[in-house]
């Protein structure tokens, strides 16, 4: 409680000011162990608005729809669209895999139930930073396997996304800074996540590049700083996708450290890869 209650007073100075909605409706979706928060953000009175889900970083265990509102704002008015933000229940209340569960719940309710919102059911997309990115591609690929297809998501918005590689260059390179990520901190948040013992360090809903990426992959913005450890997982998860013909982009902002998209208050990368993924979203349902 005393860290989540730190990131919150921390995060409270980035997201004042950027784009204002034209309404912001806090409603929930019942998931698998009840009720799951939802903040859904309308750009105008437009009926008819495309969707992008968006799950929160913050290692599983820290976060919520507050600390990431600017962002979700951000990406609400370039991707021309209605973002609906997930407050999933957080480790180690909730382990693996209760936070991706209720991230497809939500996907899933937005595109059985578009009308009641007043939204359309199709060209959906999902995103997230960090751990929401790896929830994001997860949900992805539950919804493809359990749920008889996820033909009705157009694009994945990835930042800085943990997939399944715990060592590697990036990680040797990048993971002992002071100012950045350590994979101690890293290994932290993934023993808060997963149960005891972590036998499920390589299920592939949660080491995703683990998954069978040859099917049921929308065009994906992959979007990483050039001094973050996690650096590789976005690496190989492009060259993945790029390898069986998914339209994927990759972009590595030079300079900058993990989780730098929260500060779009004044760092022009994060200013950049919010603009620039919004429109990424954009051009990927436009030209469908």
């Amino acid at each position: 409680e005393e860290l989540r209650e730190k990131y919150m007073a921390e995060r409270k100075f980035w997201y004042e000011g950027g784009p204002l909605p034209h309404k912001v409706v806090d409603t929930e979706v019942e998931g698998p162990i009840g009720p799951v928060p939802v903040r859904i953000y309308y750009p105008d009175e437009k009926p008819g608005r495309h969707v992008l889900v968006f799950i929160h970083g913050g290692g599983f265990t820290v976060g919520n729809n507050d600390t990431h509102d600017r962002m979700m704002r951000c990406l609400m008015e370039s991707g021309d669209c209605v973002v609906v933000g997930v407050d999933y229940h957080l480790a180690p209340e909730a382990k693996f895999p209760i936070p991706l569960y209720e991230s497809a719940a939500v996907v899933r309710h937005f595109h059985e139930n578009a009308e009641k919102y007043g939204v359309s059911p199709d060209k959906m997309a999902i995103g997230g930073d960090s751990g929401g990115a790896n929830l994001a591609l997860a949900a992805n690929l539950y919804l493809r396997d359990a749920f008889g297809g996820n033909d009705y998501v157009s694009a994945l918005l990835l930042f800085y996304g943990s997939f399944g590689m715990f060592d590697g260059d990036s990680w040797r390179v990048n993971g002992t800074a002071l100012d950045g990520m350590t994979k101690a901190d890293m290994l932290a948040y993934v023993s808060y996540y997963l149960e005891e013992g972590m036998a499920d360090m390589e299920n592939p809903y949660f080491a995703t590049l683990n998954n069978d990426l040859t099917h049921g992959m929308p065009a994906a913005y992959l979007c990483c700083g050039e001094l973050d450890p996690l650096l590789g997982d976005s690496k190989a998860l492009h060259r993945i996708l790029e390898t069986h013909g998914v339209h994927t982009k990759l972009e590595v902002m030079p300079g900058v450290l993990h989780a730098f998209m929260h500060y779009g208050r004044m760092m022009d990368e994060a200013v950049y890869c919010l603009k620039a993924s919004g429109e990424f979203y954009v051009e990927v349902r436009e030209g469908e």
